[in-house]
């Protein structure tokens, strides 16, 4: 007796086999559709793009960076990101001087993912940018590639005015570990927003230097919010510091 697949395997895999056999002719579809004059295609064929992460793929999208539209501008600069290739620097460096808020914003994220320190002092720049958002998103940039030079502005995006730029600088601070950045991030153990206290509270741990353990230890006793307290205890406990250490 033979057996027979069910059906809806049996599509599944026929479909499977077609997409892999068709998937550079697809890929080649989605470049040609950055060049449509529909701006929704263009913008679908970018998010598409990055997916695939190819390389090959990095000119096309540079040039999308000039879109008329600034969808297809944003989402192009996000596809450069994924996809991490160095050649996009320059372009998305410029892209942080877009009109756009959206765009400077994903071209910020990409610099990150890019990892390049050519970016930095741009970086820095984009750090006063009027929008809020691209400030956190240069933040996170910088905290990702790891500059010493970033320090200082960085400790400065820790007074500004939105708690989404604050707390980006504590995390990108705790991922640089560099000493000098210990007393501001103190001070933002009693900012008003969680998230910036947290933020705080891990890149102390991260650098672990000795003057964070007084200000840990009033945080674990006396913060209102009772997992920013596990938060401080969790970190001193993990460094040796105080109650509850190993």
């Amino acid at each position: 007796m033979k057996h027979r697949l069910p059906f809806t395997i049996a599509l599944s895999l026929v479909v499977f086999g077609l997409t892999a056999l068709g998937l550079g002719e697809n890929s080649d579809q989605y470049a040609q559709n950055l060049k449509d004059e529909n701006s929704m295609v263009r913008v679908q064929a970018a998010m598409e793009l990055g997916e695939l992460n190819d390389a090959a793929y990095v000119d096309p999208l540079v040039l999308a960076l000039k879109d008329l539209n600034s969808s297809v501008r944003s989402e192009s600069a996000k596809a450069l990101g994924w996809i991490g290739d160095d050649r996009a620097t320059g372009p998305l460096i410029e892209s942080l001087d877009d009109p756009n808020w959206e765009v400077r914003s994903s071209a910020a994220l990409a610099l990150g993912e890019l990892n390049d320190s050519e970016a930095v002092d741009p970086l820095m720049q984009s750090l006063s940018d009027d929008n809020s958002s691209v400030r956190a998103m240069a933040a996170g940039a910088l905290g990702k590639i790891g500059s010493e030079r970033a320090i200082d502005p960085l400790i400065q995006a820790l007074k500004d005015e939105d708690p989404r730029v604050r707390y980006k600088a504590a995390e990108a601070l705790g991922n640089i570990k560099d000493s000098r950045s210990v007393d501001a991030l103190i001070q933002s153990l009693k900012d008003d927003d969680n998230s910036v206290r947290y933020w705080a509270i891990v890149a102390l741990g991260k650098i672990n230097d000795v003057r964070s353990v007084d200000p840990l230890i009033e945080v674990s006793k006396g913060d209102e919010d009772r997992y920013i307290r596990d938060t401080a205890l969790n970190v001193l406990k993990e460094r040796g510091w105080g109650p509850g250490a190993s």
